[in-house]
């Protein structure tokens, strides 16, 4: 009974440490399936959004909740910007790069070829 009990425990603490740390490749936070599913009414948002409109005519709520959700989607429209932008630096800086290690190899080569010449002529 014991060892029923404790394979049970095993094989429990197993499937719920894959499911719990993303057994997909070991990224780092939230999984791609977790992504897929989130929205953008969270409920912190809709808590937030209750509480400033408690006692409020429905004129007002409208107004109030259409102000939040244009903030919302303005701080989301910055982190997208933001986020472009730090991968074009990034591709910048890669192609940079590049180009250096591509000069380095040509003057590599320049040299080489230009030995190899002396030493046939003489």
């Amino acid at each position: 009974m014991k060892r029923l009990f404790i394979i049970v425990l095993c094989l429990l603490v197993g499937s719920v440490s894959t499911i719990t740390f993303g057994a997909e490749g070991g990224e780092k936070g939230a999984s791609s399936k977790a992504y897929e599913h989130a929205s953008e009414k969270s409920v912190f948002n809709r808590m937030g959004d209750w509480f400033s409109t408690i006692g409020k005519s429905d004129e007002e709520k409208k107004t109030i909740l259409e102000e939040r959700r244009a903030k919302r989607a303005m701080k989301r429209a910055e982190k997208e910007a933001k986020k472009a932008e730090k991968e074009t630096r990034k591709a910048k800086k890669e192609t940079e790069k590049d180009a250096k290690e591509l000069q380095k190899e040509a003057k590599k080569s320049q040299k080489s070829g230009s030995k190899g010449k002396k030493g046939k002529n003489k």
